[in-house]
């Protein structure tokens, strides 16, 4: 590969950076403007195309050319550097990105949109392209996919800047969990979407619109769609192939806003100036801590905080993993400074307390030290809704005072649906969707139904979900999958506490002194009663 093209300002800088860059195996002349044209959007002949050379630098060759570039020839808007940097030239002419090229151009409150979106994580995004040897169109490619927005979500579950989907997001080692989503974090998700990338471009010849359609449409079915033209991996044309129309219109948008950007006055496009400086630093925490409380220290809203880190889907850093947070370059050390004077108690610590069968909410507050509304609240509980084998979080330190309670910025539309007794599969149905559709545990539902978790389902096939049971204060599991001690009793559909005590010899007084129960009050199935007397307390003769 080619290394980018660049345009020198002195003979000594030009002579420098040929020293510097002998390794490459050639430098291109600079890319000319565009001439104007009032009635069509054309590239004169004076716009030169530069065909991409088929051997790709290693790392080593190019890991250090980024900061060398940037120092010596001292881009002051990163859109220039990226312009300098374009390698797909030679397919800008084609028709079908003329056509895309009439749908951006003179949108400028579009290219406005994406600059602001863009500015925080753009710099970055070039760095780590030009570090590998990369075209920088790649680094207009979430203009396409995501209009650079972290929180864009497809009707599909693609997440991010890049668009993942779990699956393959998992598969590029973006972690995925009730606090964060690398997905949605643009450090994260680009490094997996370069890696991703990378191997699509070595996978198909080293071609790179074959690779943006496999990025956009899936590696098996653009070499399906290879075959279906007869031709071979290695001499297949992007433009030739019977693609759906999504993938088709993907690589010419691409395409044509790279154009734009080599040349944004031709379009009537004016980009709104983004500095070729990092407007962010990571700091590492060491521990979780809350975003608001990070806001606080640096004395930023805590929108700016979300914002530059949208990775995270909670209130607070991960309790594990990762802890770290970009903030604004500039308030680097005064949040260093800020963490310094905090007292351990001051950050936030969460335990994680597995539901029992018979649990409740009264109960496992109580029993732990909290109120029913902060477990409410932190575990997006709807009612009184839990379910037997899965994780509670208790806050614990500052953050847990009720009095903090309100300052917690908790996500929307993640509350638990009402769980059918019976659910009847639909095309397209699978066990993680279903799971996900009615907030359970997908290895729960196959337990119940007897069957392995990878086991296909079939449409009209019928689930049993009646292993949730609802009462007052709790939803409990009666799956065996959880054991509980011969010190309570599960209530089942039909009992009273005189059945219970007849049936285990006990005397109804006794169950109800155990538990608390007024003589008549209802007990309702999934209640865990006590059927042992506790230490000190005895049985009634």
């Amino acid at each position: 590969m080619r290394a980018s093209p660049i345009l020198p300002r002195n003979y000594l800088v030009f002579l420098l950076l040929g020293i510097l860059l002998n390794a490459c195996q050639s430098v291109s002349d600079p890319v000319e403007p565009a001439a104007s044209d009032n009635n069509q959007h054309t590239v004169s002949s004076s716009e030169q195309t530069h065909p991409l050379d088929r051997q790709r630098p290693r790392p080593s060759q190019t890991a250090n050319i980024p900061s060398l570039v940037e120092e010596a020839i001292g881009f002051d808007d990163i859109w220039h550097r990226i312009e300098a940097g374009l390698q797909l030239q030679e397919h800008y002419q084609r028709p079908e990105v003329e056509a895309q090229l009439r749908n951006y151009a003179g949108r400028q409150n579009y290219f406005d949109l994406v600059s602001q979106r863009a500015e925080p994580f753009l710099y970055w995004i070039v760095e780590e392209i030009e570090g590998r040897g990369l075209p920088l169109e790649l680094a207009l490619l979430p203009m396409v996919e995501s209009t650079f927005n972290p929180s864009a979500r497809s009707r599909d579950n693609a997440v991010g800047l890049w668009q993942f989907l779990p699956n393959t997001g998992e598969g590029y080692g973006l972690q995925q969990d009730f606090w964060y989503d690398g997905r949605r974090d643009p450090y994260a998700s680009t490094r997996a979407a370069l890696d991703y990338l990378e191997v699509l471009y070595q996978r198909f010849e080293e071609d790179w619109l074959l690779a943006l359609a496999a990025y956009n449409t899936g590696g098996g079915n653009l070499s399906r769609a290879i075959r279906r033209a007869g031709a071979e991996v290695g001499e297949a044309s992007f433009w030739d192939l019977p693609l759906a129309r999504e993938t088709q219109s993907h690589v010419p948008r691409l395409l044509a806003l790279s154009r734009i950007i080599a040349n944004p006055e031709h379009y009537d496009v004016e980009l709104p100036p983004i500095a070729n400086t990092n407007p962010l630093s990571p700091v590492e925490i060491g521990q979780q801590i809350e975003l608001s409380q990070v806001a606080s220290l640096i004395g930023v809203d805590i929108e700016t905080i979300q914002a530059l880190n949208p990775g995270y889907l909670q209130w607070a850093t991960h309790p594990q993993s990762p802890q770290s947070l970009l903030i604004p370059s500039d308030q680097q050390q005064q949040l260093t400074a800020g963490l310094a004077r905090l007292e351990p108690e001051q950050f936030v610590t969460w335990e994680h307390y597995r539901i029992q069968s018979g649990d409740t909410l009264s109960g496992i507050a109580a029993k732990l030290n909290t109120s029913v509304a902060l477990l409410r609240t932190v575990n997006k509980i709807n009612g009184s809704q839990i379910i037997a084998g899965r994780d509670l979080l208790i806050p614990r330190g500052l953050a847990a005072s009720d009095s903090r309670l309100a300052q917690l910025r908790l996500p929307a539309g993640r509350l638990p649906v009402a769980v059918p007794k019976t659910y009847t599969v639909r095309q397209g149905d699978n066990l993680w969707t279903i799971a996900r559709r009615f907030d359970l545990h997908s290895v729960d539902i196959a337990a119940w139904n007897g069957f392995d978790t990878d086991e296909l389902l079939h449409p009209g096939q019928v689930l049993d979900l009646s292993f949730l049971q609802l009462n007052d204060d709790s939803v409990v599991a009666t799956a065996p999958i959880v054991e509980i001690d011969d010190s309570f009793y599960v209530v089942r559909r039909g009992d009273s506490p005189a059945g219970i005590a007849g049936r285990l010899g006990l005397s109804v007084e006794d169950v109800l002194t155990w538990n608390q129960l007024a003589a008549g009050e209802i007990i309702y199935p999934g209640q865990r009663l006590r059927v042992r007397p506790m230490e000190g307390v005895l049985m009634n003769d």
